[in-house]
């Protein structure tokens, strides 16, 4: 998790993506995991700030809203996840990870992409 609040307050202070994803890319992660993982940071920011109208300057924009929303805490991310929990509305930021609410599913069984090939959800009704 270090790796990642690093990465939120090196933004939010105006790095690049690069700069500030430099602990990720020590683990490995290139350069099109940090973009992915930074819209999926903002998406959470914004969700974030509907869920929360009551925390933060909502004149500011996203990494300094988050920082702000928190309060002067060294993991914002946890404390807003911890927030929303506390409310009922589940973690904020609970899909950080690429392949988080994916489901595995038998091939051919209503997951394919070709829509010729995906089963109909209704049966058509016979006009003739």
């Amino acid at each position: 998790m270090e790796e990642l609040e690093s990465f939120i307050f090196k933004r939010a202070v105006g790095e690049s993506r690069i700069e500030a994803g430099a602990l990720l890319r020590l683990r490995g992660f290139c350069e099109d995991y940090l973009r992915s993982l930074e819209r999926r940071i903002l998406a959470g920011i914004r969700q974030a700030k509907v869920l929360f109208p009551d925390r933060g300057d909502h004149r500011l924009h996203g990494w300094k809203w988050l920082l702000d929303a928190a309060g002067s805490v060294p993991r914002p991310v946890y404390r807003l996840n911890t927030l929303g929990i506390a409310a009922g509305w589940g973690a904020v930021f609970c899909a950080l990870a690429p392949g988080a609410g994916r489901h595995t599913t038998k091939a051919g069984i209503g997951s394919s992409h070709d829509i010729a090939s995906a089963i109909p959800t209704v049966v058509p009704i016979d006009s003739g």
